[in-house]
């Protein structure tokens, strides 16, 4: 009985003794895995259940390391990348607040006082109704009718365009409040609409009667309009961003440091540990055992971390030496296996330490994943040597020559082919499609302009 009692206990121990080892082992990934704001709130967590660790957060984020993220621009299915120009008002009025100062100077009754604030109500951010009009009619008892004619009343509010139900008719909104709006826009959005979206011009020049050249005098004015008129009330995002890694550059020496002052430290409470083991009892010594194990292995697990994003980073810049010492060049096709071969550690671990993680340099701050991408056959040539090229440096390319291109006559695919072959870079027809949805460009047929 006394051996089978053994054996169960340290069948227990053996368990508990694996089940912590995995434990740490899935904590010590996610550590590797966490962005700095991430990994100081995962230790933030680990304080409060243990005495024994005092986290000491990294100094603020620099000015130097702020990225503003402004909003993609808002278009209409197909619409060119320029159409739609941000209207970010710098302002911390609600759009809710705007429409509700409006209707101080309205003479109304309660009623239907209380159905235009229902509707303000109804809104969403970017100023569109999202509820149907009988379902506010039966929540408070009154006619359809009458509420249609508040959605009225809040579509002559500014800013133009607030209260519509669809883009179609937020556009419509604006273009008959519009002193200088072209003549059959009106007509043009409300009949072809969808036709407008994806530049089918000549079948809208045919149903109007008018010309090219008109549609696109229509056109240039449109793009002008705000698909969104909400979106003015809501503040510019800026997104702060904390370089884990610090690119160093002497000459043509370059050195990669881990930015320690940024990274959250911990530090052993050992007045607590001293105060609390001179109890001398059972109970208190295993938990303080229990907990100092901890410390030692999260102390381990944010030293590992730091190791392997620095051998990342150093191995990345190795790969990338041209990119970082001279003003132009293009990356180098690099992959996570790559790395994860030279460093010695699994793919998976290059991915997670890239991930969400930042370098500083000379050029500015880059994501890890930024200088990973698949290669192209470069063709060997009298100018260059045979190699290849990464796609990153194909879209960037692709990127210039549309910015460049004769806008009447815009480049074709085949055309981008042909000018990359010239530069000694083979690139199918059908990739550079692929790359230039990737970069949200329009087909060359969309891209025209006509006057």
């Amino acid at each position: 009985m006394r051996l089978e009692s053994n054996f169960v206990q340290k069948q227990q121990q053996t368990q508990s003794m694996k089940l912590m080892m995995t434990q740490q082992l899935s904590q010590s990934i996610a550590m590797l895995q966490f962005n700095m704001e991430d990994l100081t709130a995962f230790l933030e967590d680990k304080a409060l259940e243990n005495p024994l660790i005092e986290v000491i957060p990294g100094v603020d984020t620099a000015p130097d390391y702020t990225i503003t993220t402004t909003r993609k621009k808002d278009k209409l299915a197909g619409a060119d990348d320029t159409d739609w120009l941000e209207q970010i008002a710098d302002t911390t009025m609600t759009l809710a607040d705007a429409l509700k100062e409006q209707m101080q100077f309205l003479d109304m009754t309660s009623q239907q006082k209380l159905a235009l604030l229902f509707l303000i109500e109804s809104l969403d951010k970017n100023g569109y109704l999202q509820t149907e009009l009988d379902v506010v009619a039966s929540a408070l008892l009154i006619s359809e009718g009458d509420v249609l004619e508040m959605l009225e009343t809040l579509q002559g509010f500014e800013p133009a365009g607030v209260g519509a139900r669809d883009a179609k008719e937020c556009i419509l909104l604006q273009i008959q409040r519009h002193e200088r709006a072209p003549d059959k826009a009106y007509a043009l959005i409300h009949d072809y609409f969808e036709d407008f979206a994806n530049k089918r011009w000549k079948k809208i020049a045919d149903g109007l009667g008018i010309e090219m050249v008109d549609i696109q005098a229509i056109s240039d004015f449109i793009i002008t309009l705000n698909p969104k008129p909400g979106a003015e009330f809501e503040s510019e995002r800026v997104q702060y961003v904390v370089p884990d890694l610090v690119l160093q550059r002497d000459g043509d020496e370059l050195r990669v440091k881990v930015a320690k002052q940024f990274l959250p430290r911990m530090k052993f409470q050992e007045g607590y540990f001293n105060m609390m083991q001179a109890t001398q009892e059972k109970d208190v010594a295993a938990f303080l055992k229990e907990k100092a194990g901890e410390f030692d292995w999260l102390k381990k697990g944010l030293e590992q971390r730091e190791s392997t994003i620095g051998r990342v980073g150093e191995a990345i810049v190795r790969h990338q030496r041209d990119f970082f010492l001279h003003e132009g060049k293009h990356l180098q096709p690099l992959t996570l296996k790559e790395i994860a071969e030279e460093i010695d550690v699994h793919e998976s671990t290059v991915s997670r330490a890239v991930n969400g993680k930042y370098m500083e340099t000379v050029q500015g701050v880059y994501e890890l994943k930024y200088f990973f991408s698949s290669s192209l056959t470069k063709k060997a040539s009298e100018e260059s040597d045979a190699g290849d090229v990464s796609s990153q440096s194909i879209k960037k390319l692709i990127q210039q020559f549309v910015n460049e291109e004769n806008k009447l006559k815009p480049l074709s695919d085949q055309k981008i082919v042909e000018m990359l072959d010239e530069q000694s870079i083979q690139v199918s027809r059908r990739a550079i499609a692929k790359y230039r949805g990737e970069l949200n460009i329009l087909s060359s047929s969309k891209r025209k302009r006509f006057v």
